[in-house]
């Protein structure tokens, strides 16, 4: 009898544990130079706040997901270095409590301290300390500015050690943006896909030398891709136009193993365009899972708009397709899932 098809999420983000009181109260006295110890959470108070995910999770079938820190609360641009990395490792161990408590259900994703002043050989360490202790990818954060764009293109030399780290130790990195400090770019609305949309650009402009230093480094660019769905033509256009300075083609990167995208696309019509434009080997099963949107309801479906399997269901795709995005992709994508994998 063939083994069910797993289903593998990996674009969850355990909002709730960012939430709880007393974190957020950690972070606003680090940020007033109190600089506190982390708080220390019991497994119950993990637990209470991990139950509507969990019931989600179970509704929709999904066996397993890839959790990683809420977005928002990255705040690359706040504070200073040393308080980011005391602050993402609070945030990873959490996300950690989180898969082990709960072993089977949920693989840990993590944040890294990054900083406007770049302390990139800092986290290509905790990004090392991390993976040793069973996290299989990383959030990270294209802008660190809060919004404002003011620092080097994220491609830059000025982040290669991380680059060199997430290579060696075999982890993809998840460009996404963090909080907004700029009101024309509110963060769900415009900031994230900004971020996307730089995720998918700057490595088709900087391609030639990058992925001829780290040719097995690995992005994933959430949200659908961004802007690939409906303009992965514009794109095809400019690296053609700009050839002759060693632009690539996105297409290109994806079939190289460097650029991939999920599949959080909230209507039918968007995740046929998604599917239209990139092949199903290069799209991973992503469900925010009460992250972006709880509780807002799709009238199309009767159901959350973040229940994107609904979509890919409704799909007239074949059965190998769906094996790749459901569960295929995601274990050749991050490797290292499979320590947290339960499933026979």
């Amino acid at each position: 009898m063939k083994r069910r098809r797993m289903i593998i999420n990996i674009h969850q983000h355990l909002v709730r544990l960012a939430k709880l009181a007393i974190v957020e109260n950690f972070r606003e006295r680090q940020l007033r130079g109190e600089n506190p110890d982390p708080p220390d959470l019991g497994d119950e108070a993990i637990q209470q706040t991990l139950a509507t995910v969990l019931g989600l999770m179970a509704a929709r079938r999904i066996d397993l997901a890839g959790a990683s820190p809420r977005a928002k609360a990255m705040a690359t641009h706040d504070g200073t270095a040393e308080q980011n990395e005391i602050w993402a490792d609070l945030n990873n161990g959490l996300v950690l409590r989180a898969a082990q408590l709960n072993k089977g259900t949920f693989a840990p994703i993590g944040m890294l301290g990054q900083h406007p002043s770049v302390p990139a050989e800092k986290c290509a360490k905790q990004l090392v300390k991390w993976v040793e202790q069973g996290f299989i990818g990383f959030n990270f954060d294209p802008d660190g500015t809060g919004a404002r764009w003011q620092g080097q293109p994220f491609t830059g030399r000025q982040w290669y050690p991380v680059f060199e780290a997430a290579e060696a130790m075999d982890v993809p990195l998840v460009i996404h943006a963090s909080e907004s400090c700029n009101d024309n770019f509110p963060h769900t609305a415009v900031h994230y896909l900004v971020g996307d949309t730089v995720g998918v650009v700057l490595p088709m402009v900087f391609a030639s030398q990058l992925f001829k230093d780290f040719p097995r480094l690995r992005f994933v660019i959430p949200h659908g891709g961004g802007p690939l769905a409906c303009q992965d033509g514009r794109f095809e256009a400019l690296a053609a136009f700009n050839k002759k300075q060693g632009w690539a083609n996105p297409h290109q990167l994806m079939e190289q193993g460097n650029l991939l995208v999920d599949s959080c696309m909230y209507k039918k019509r968007n995740m046929r365009a998604l599917f239209d434009a990139i092949a199903a080997d290069f799209i991973l099963f992503g469900d925010e899972s009460d992250g972006a949107f709880p509780e807002v309801i799709n009238p199309e479906t009767g159901d959350h708009y973040d229940n994107t399997k609904l979509y890919i269901d409704a799909l007239e795709i074949s059965e190998d397709d769906r094996d790749k995005v459901f569960e295929k992709n995601a274990r050749r994508v991050y490797p290292k899932i499979e320590q947290w994998i339960t499933v026979t």
